[in-house]
């Protein structure tokens, strides 16, 4: 990003201007490293995160469906009797 900048600190005719140039760019290009390792491992932790997901089964789910079955059983079983 900032090797797209030519601009020298020496080529600034403000030596303030040229002072903060040199002190923020380094600490810019820093923090673009920083950002560079925590996206990457912020894309591992989604990976992780998501296969975690899919290997554990939904307990709701399971549970919902085990419901259903047990009622349509005794539904069936209540309609046995009937007749």
């Amino acid at each position: 990003m900032l090797s797209s900048l030519d601009t020298n600190p020496d080529e600034i005719k403000n030596e303030r201007y040229a002072k903060a140039f040199r002190i923020l760019v380094p600490i810019i290009e820093k923090q673009n490293e920083e950002v560079e390792f925590l996206m990457e491992d912020n894309q591992k932790l989604r990976v992780k995160s998501t296969y975690s997901k899919v290997k554990k089964p939904n307990l709701r789910f399971l549970a919902l469906k085990r419901m259903k079955i047990f009622f349509l059983k005794k539904g069936k079983k209540e309609k046995a009797k009937i007749r």
